[in-house]
């Protein structure tokens, strides 16, 4: 675990649960230094899962604890799935994780955080077990978010498989959805499948080698029901989540969507996300937008209807400090509606609201102000 240097005088304690590489870690060990404060002490997942580290020994009073994503470490989610009781496979090759088991065994390791942070000293902490458990589980998220009269896409309850859907899409007189893993992450076993009578059209972030399904970072075309049974099949034993599958509104000729990051009850950190299909994660070579311009082509009174509609998502989860909320708006810009909620949604490189970057608006919030007197403008992200 990583020390801190000597800790100017305001500046609070701050432990740093992720994989100490990791590009989010790296970010944020940025921020905290454009605040001029010393680095966070970090402890990797990896060492609470094994033991070798134990948190009622490392929180220290008024230490303030940040949980980042386990994900980009290939040993910590082998040990997650392991956790969980499944076999990881060739995550090195990209194969699509057993996320039953990863949830069930990070489900088990948040549960270990909450009981050694109950033995440590007082402390404060960034984000809430259950709401980021919540947050990783795509249905329960869905059902709350449509309890609180979020605006949603319609969903199927779970199916089994492509029978499954298409008969309960078929009784709704749907004829497009979205199929995504209950508790996926950064779109992995994502199709966008539409059909009409016997032809069908998806594209997925899947690609099949045999039986064996794999993350790819270019989406690919399936045209046929065999290929689309076999990705989707494929997928059902890991838990699926079926929505509606509403058309994106167009920007700078591309589908586009946002990534809103609340934070402390506002929304004002986003970023457009240009997609070359359906599906718009960046890391599968979209592009960002010029969000100023996309304000300016909206209106006011537009925009007020995504920031209302990323708060409302977040405010379905009493208590949660931050959260990043993907928004979709209909064509002509008629509707806003939520797809997700983020647990770890927050990594947004360069984009600053009032000066400060994500983390250290997060920071803010959490403390009430920046130690040491530090006002906007001060912060840098990585």
């Amino acid at each position: 675990m990583s020390e801190a240097r000597a800790r100017p005088a305001g500046a609070p304690d701050v432990l740093l649960i992720a994989p100490p590489d990791g590009r989010r870690a790296r970010a944020f060990q940025a921020t905290l230094a454009g605040l001029g404060w010393p680095p966070a002490r970090t402890v990797p997942y990896l060492d609470l899962l094994t033991g070798r580290a134990h948190l009622a020994d490392l929180v220290r009073p008024g230490t303030v604890v940040r949980l980042d994503s386990p994900g980009e470490d290939l040993p910590t989610e082998r040990a997650l799935i392991e956790r969980g009781g499944g076999v990881p496979g060739d995550l090195a090759a990209g194969e699509v994780a057993p996320m039953r088991a990863w949830y069930a065994g990070f489900s088990a390791l948040l549960a270990d955080i909450d009981a050694g942070l109950a033995q440590a000293p007082p402390h404060r902490r960034l984000q809430r077990s259950d709401h980021v458990l919540t947050m990783f589980d795509k249905a329960a998220t869905h059902a709350r978010l449509h309890a609180a009269g979020v605006p949603v896409p319609d969903a199927l309850p779970p199916v089994q498989g492509l029978d499954d859907l298409l008969a309960g899409a078929r009784a709704r007189g749907w004829s497009q959805v979205f199929v995504k893993l209950r508790y996926g992450s950064s779109a992995s076993g994502a199709l966008a499948l539409r059909w009409a009578g016997d032809r069908v059209a998806a594209v997925s972030t899947v690609r099949l080698e045999g039986a064996r399904l794999f993350n790819s970072r270019r989406l690919i075309g399936y045209r046929t029901w065999p290929e689309v049974r076999a990705v989707v099949d494929g997928l059902a034993p890991q838990g699926l989540h079926v929505e509606r599958w509403l058309p994106k509104a167009a920007w700078q000729g591309c589908p586009m969507d946002l990534r809103v990051v609340v934070i402390g009850g506002r929304a004002e950190h986003a970023l457009v996300r240009l997609g070359r299909g359906p599906i718009t994660n960046l890391h599968l070579g979209n592009e960002r937008g010029d969000l100023d311009a996309l304000k300016a082509e909206l209106g006011a009174d537009r925009w007020a209807a995504v920031t209302r509609a990323a708060q409302g998502a977040l405010a379905a989860f009493p208590g949660a400090l931050y959260g990043g909320v993907d928004v979709l708006l209909t064509p002509g810009w008629r509707h806003a509606a939520v797809l997700e909620v983020n647990a770890f949604g927050d990594y947004h490189r360069d984009v600053l609201s009032g000066g400060l970057d994500t983390y250290a608006a997060e920071l803010r919030a959490l403390l009430g102000h920046l130690p040491g007197g530090l006002e906007a403008g001060h912060a840098a992200s990585a």
